[in-house]
């Protein structure tokens, strides 16, 4: 306390996280008083950033689903009213609801369930279990961003087929789909926000496809779900009914879910809902089908009708002028629901690419297709696939067609000679130059092939030969990244994996050092930076792709046209900069640039002409060509998904309903007077009991086939396809297809491969024997006998063999053992945890009596097969 100039006391107050009302009172009682503030800023919110990460997220879903629900007309006017009721053949083991409709009752339902959000819903084909997932995502994600519930979990509505549960955790799956389907989520602490939101749950798991898994792998799946949810994740399942109740009579159900089954419609509700959806100028036409609905609840077209599928086939076939949907009440032209179902299919293609107005105004109209040409298109894409027994559309995997392999030799010869024109024509100077002549040229493009073909050959290898699948885009200035991501793929071993990544580029720098401190060998030059560092380089940055997890097929054809352009700026360099190195450091300074230009050539044609890129470019212009798929292919599969017919599965398309795909391929088998199932070289084998070769034994507990079958090795024609390949590029490109001797050397490797196969089924046939017991399967096969206990077996299907990596091209008997089985001799296994039982020829159809046998024996182990690896 002091004294001012009046002689009165000046007081000096000191307060520290004091109320306004203390502050006032000490001006009243002191006079004047001089405050000093400070304001603390708010601590930082360490959530901002994911919150705007979860923003990003709900609105990409929600776009993407309101686009999947437009394409199928289901919310257009309103909801489609589908029922669902607590299922009466599977007992929930979450909470009881009540009966409800609609996509906001599931969604209000769906939330308000404790204390855990598990829900199970199941349904017959096409009553609707799918659609009323989709609705169940789009009201969740409204919820989210139009009214403010920020509770309300993010859905991720995914695809079981993709989750091999064996290999990763529900957690890393999650983590590494939301990493490859979203890529471009705003950072969190540096690093892509998938593993928080994740850990954190704040996406919700809606997943689909269970009663499309193998019978064994659907309860290996439940197991993985159950385990990675633990006591209190959240999640939303769709099944069939059938498959689901299998499972949870075994005790494998999801553990406290609420099960749900979705109903078929209500004709009357069907005949409301189109009364709202239908054109108003045409309320007079669709009059009778409304009134049959109402008034005839039991005729066949209401019973068609019970399905949203068909209900979307009417809405689009009946949508425009001058269809008549009255015409579906005729009983003599539609007698059965079936009849009225295969008319629907009919007409779907016709009604999903309408004739529409010419549009000069706009600066990107919208593509007009011919509605009969793409219903051929389309048709010919059902019938590839149905023959493959396959029900996803990969756009690498079309030059599998029998044209595109059919002309793939003839195309790489002709393109390899023109290539050779133009590397002759641009390196003529350097040719008249040097002594060697024209020589010179052709030994240096085919060094660069060779060396090419060297780094691709390593290359296939350490990834399981998958380089016909497409590439990850990868950019050459983030190594560190393409390096991390390589472990995904690889089908090495980790100390082989770890031994090759470090000492490549040790070897590399060895090689250099003994040229700079020991030897100035230029050979030791041209082998480290021409050979061994473009074989690192291409295993780093031509990984697969994430094929499964894509998020477009778009996306995947674009990173390996990414992949394609790094090869070419980086491998091939390197490539030719080896060979020029040669001759710089050799001392022949005026060939080095020449060399180097060369070998990059020939370098180049082998990347390019063996890449997945060239054969989908031989396989879109060969099948354009002949009129069985459109030129703009990729744009027309996009409006095929944008008019419905089609939907997204990873980086693949499907035909929206296994039903439409399997009647468009019949239609077109039956137009051209084939079978619609396998083709070519997949017939059905001989009946066993009308079969001279083998014998069967069956009684109540055992069962026994044995003969003996002549052999027709056919695994070699994979490795002498790519080295016809690659010899072919060389001929081609080098210039050496001038010279006639060389014709006669291009084919010495079909003739050996012939050989091959002629001398193995001349040799004597073989000892064949299958026995199934109560215990266990056992096979002799020559003088190898392979055995395999029940309680050890997994899964035992029909599967494409795969030899040492490769396709045998031939179906086998398989067995997935339990990962704690004892293990098999290596030469029994086939790949992905699969071993050798029997062969059975080109046919992935069993013969009913061993299938019966099989079904009888190996009971829920045996699962019919899928005809794929």
């Amino acid at each position: 306390m002091t004294r001012d100039s009046g002689g009165g006391p000046h007081i000096t107050n000191t307060a520290v996280d004091c109320t306004a009302d203390y502050l006032i009172q000490i001006g009243i009682l002191e006079g004047d008083l001089n405050l000093t503030l400070r304001v603390e800023p708010p601590p930082p919110d360490d959530d901002a950033p994911l919150a705007a990460a979860e923003r990003r997220l709900a609105r990409s879903l929600l776009f993407r689903w309101r686009a999947e629900a437009d394409a199928w007309d289901t919310t257009d006017p309103e909801p489609l009213p589908v029922r669902w009721t607590p299922s009466r053949r599977v007992a929930s083991s979450g909470e009881y609801v009540p009966v409800g409709s609609g996509a906001d009752t599931i969604a209000g339902t769906f939330l308000r369930l404790r204390p855990r959000r598990r829900l199970v819903v199941l349904g017959s084909a096409g009553s609707g279990k799918t659609v009323l997932s989709v609705l169940l995502t789009l009201e969740l994600l409204a919820r989210r961003l139009t009214q403010g519930e920020e509770d309300v979990p993010i859905p991720l509505v995914m695809s079981l087929e993709s989750w091999d549960a064996r290999r990763q955790s529900l957690t890393e799956w999650l983590i590494d789909r939301l990493r490859q389907d979203h890529p471009g989520l705003p950072p969190v602490d540096g690093v892509h926000p998938a593993r928080r939101l994740v850990l954190e749950r704040r996406v919700l798991p809606v997943l689909d496809g269970l009663d499309e898994l193998p019978g064994p792998r659907r309860a290996e799946v439940l197991d993985a779900l159950n385990s990675g949810l633990g006591g209190v994740g959240d999640a939303v399942l769709v099944s069939r009914t059938a498959e689901y109740e299998r499972l949870d009579r075994e005790g494998k159900g999801l553990r406290h879910a609420t099960v749900i089954e979705s109903l078929p419609l209500r004709p009357g509700e069907v005949a409301d809902y189109l009364r709202r959806a239908r054109p108003p100028a045409r309320a007079a036409v669709w009059a009778r089908l409304l009134r049959t609905l109402r008034d005839e609840p039991s005729a066949p077209v209401a019973w068609a009708l019970t399905s949203p599928l068909m209900v979307w086939l009417v809405r689009r076939t009946y949508e425009q002028h001058p269809a008549d949907p009255g015409e579906l009440t005729d009983r003599g032209r539609f007698p059965t629901r079936e009849a009225v179902e295969a008319h629907l299919l009919d007409r779907i293609v016709p009604a999903a690419f309408p004739p529409r107005p010419p549009e000069p105004g706009r600066l990107h109209p919208p593509r007009t297709w011919d509605a009969e040409r793409a219903d051929a298109w389309l048709s010919y894409l059902a019938l590839l696939l149905s023959r493959r027994e396959e029900s996803e559309l990969a756009w690498w995997r079309l030059y599998t067609a029998p044209l595109p392999r059919l002309l793939a030799g003839p195309a790489l010869l002709a393109t390899g000679i023109l290539l050779s024109l133009v590397i002759r024509a641009g390196m003529s100077g350097y040719a008249e130059d040097s002594p060697l002549g024209d020589l010179s040229v052709t030994t240096s493009v085919a060094g660069g092939v060779v060396f090419a073909a060297v780094a691709r050959s390593v290359t296939a290898s350490w990834f399981g030969q998958r380089l016909a699948e497409p590439r990850r885009s990868a950019n050459p200035l983030l190594f560190v990244h393409a390096l991390r991501s390589l472990d995904r793929h690889t089908r090495v071993g980790p100390l082989f994996r770890l031994a090759a990544l470090a000492g490549g580029p040790a070897l590399v720098v060895v090689l250099l050092c003994l040229y700079v401190f020991v030897s100035p060998e230029p050979v030791l030059v041209w082998f480290s930076v021409g050979g061994v560092l473009p074989v690192l380089l291409m295993i780093v940055y031509a990984a697969p792709a994430d094929t499964v997890d894509a998020a477009t097929p778009d996306d995947l054809l674009r990173g390996e046209q990414g992949a394609l352009v790094t090869t070419l700026t980086l491998i091939a360099p390197l490539i030719g900069a080896g060979a020029g190195a040669f001759f710089w450091l050799g001392g022949g300074s005026s060939g080095g640039w020449a060399a180097a230009v060369g070998a990059w050539a020939g370098a180049s044609a082998v990347l390019v002409l063996l890449s997945p890129w060239s054969r989908w470019v031989l396989a879109k212009c060969s099948l354009a060509a002949t009129g069985r798929v459109p030129w703009s292919l990729m744009t027309f599969l996009t409006d095929a998904r944008g008019a419905g017919l089609l939907q997204l599965s990873g980086g693949t398309y499907r035909f929206r309903n296994r039903r439409l795909q399997e009647h468009l391929a019949g239609r077109r088998a039956r137009e051209r007077g084939r079978a619609a199932s396998p083709g070519p070289g997949t017939r059905a084998l001989p009946v066993l009991a009308e079969s001279r070769d083998f014998t069967v034994e069956r009684t109540a507990d055992h069962f026994r086939l044995h003969g003996r079958s002549r052999r027709l090795p056919l695994a070699h024609w994979t490795v002498f396809g790519t080295l016809m390949a690659v010899f072919v590029v060389r001929f081609g490109v080098s210039g050496q297809w001038q010279d006639p001797a060389v014709w006669a050397a291009l084919l010495v490797w079909p003739f050996i491969g012939a050989l091959i196969t002629v001398a193995g089924f001349l040799m004597p046939p073989r000892r064949l024997e299958l026995e199934l017991t109560r215990d266990g399967v056992t096979s002799v096969i020559g003088r190898r006998r392979f055995s395999y206990e029940w309680r050890h077996v997994e899964e035992i299907t029909v599967r494409r063999a795969v030899l040492r990596g490769r396709d045998a091209r031939f179906y086998a008997l398989q067995v997935r053992l339990l990962r704690n089985a004892p293990r098999p001799p290596c030469r029994s296994r086939m790949g992905e945890g699969w071993f050798f039982v029997l062969p059975l020829g080109f046919s992935s159809r069993v013969d009913p009596q061993l299938g019966a046998a099989l079904a009888d024996f190996a009971g829920p182990h045996w699962t019919t097969s899928s005809g794929g690896r």
